[in-house]
């Protein structure tokens, strides 16, 4: 008989080893929660989302196809004219927001606000002080064909800002993940959202600087902060959220581990 703490005899299991299985079978649970949460927010409209997603796709960054699923919804509820994006990097969430526009059929734009200097994460990761990508992220709108859906705003947010006095019908927030820029970000550009305007902080959840600075935002009483979807908080200028974003957090939250619970029953 194999002896407790032993794969067999005279082979011990290491804590490390352990570790690691259960590191990877959490991490494998996880895939298939999002990916379940995925399908069930994009079932009503998924075929026209994967036209969308199969271009974004090719586009190299760190966008989930979870988050696309959401804001997805949020556009086709809103219609927006005006899609603002703080933080662009190599284009990925541009080119969805633009294909988006363009897939539901409303003559929205969107403006892409980055200084194209680099990532923090690859800048801290190479101890780079500077990584240009504005190069790439041209190519990858103009491959993708979406340039005359875009206008490039080559600054930091705090430069764009300044000259900004236009209605913002949706704000997507991933730009420089401190406490102080989310703070600088949201102060500058949520009180342009509209009535109905919706803003998407990413990365919420994931940067304990970034959740901490938009609960401040929140409890200022800039904006009203519905909760996180894919680690990204989601909020906007009405205390309620509109029906796309209500569902998300739904099959995210608890009802998505009731609809599990009511499917494995079946």
């Amino acid at each position: 008989m194999t002896e407790p703490g032993t794969a067999r005899p005279g082979r011990p299991v290491h804590a490390e080893t352990l570790r690691a299985l259960l590191g990877s079978s959490r991490g494998l649970l996880r895939h298939a929660r999002g990916r379940y949460s995925t399908d069930l927010l994009v079932a009503p409209y998924r075929d026209e989302f994967q036209r969308v997603w199969r271009t974004v796709d090719w586009v190299p960054g760190w966008f989930q196809e979870g988050s696309a699923g959401v804001l997805y919804g949020l556009i086709r509820d809103l219609r927006p004219g005006c899609v603002v994006e703080i933080g662009s990097y190599l284009g990925r969430s541009t080119v969805f927001f633009a294909l988006s526009l363009r897939q539901v059929g409303t003559p929205g734009r969107v403006v892409a606000i980055d200084p194209h200097t680099g990532d923090r994460q690859q800048l801290e990761g190479l101890s780079a002080e500077r990584l240009p990508s504005f190069d790439l992220f041209q190519q990858h709108l103009r491959v993708a064909g979406v340039e005359e859906l875009v206008d490039v705003r080559l600054a930091t947010s705090l430069e764009a800002a300044r000259s900004w006095s236009g209605p913002i019908d949706l704000l997507f927030v991933d730009g420089w993940h401190s406490y102080p820029a989310v703070l600088e970000d949201g102060r500058a550009w949520l009180p342009h959202l509209t009535g109905a305007g919706v803003v998407v902080f990413d990365d919420y959840v994931a940067y304990p600087e970034v959740r901490q600075a938009v609960d401040q935002l929140a409890s200022e009483g800039l904006f009203h902060l519905w909760g996180s979807v894919f680690g990204q908080a989601i909020g906007g200028t009405a205390p309620e959220p509109p029906p796309a974003a209500r569902r998300a957090l739904l099959l995210t939250g608890r009802g998505l581990a009731r609809s599990l619970s009511a499917r494995f029953r079946r």
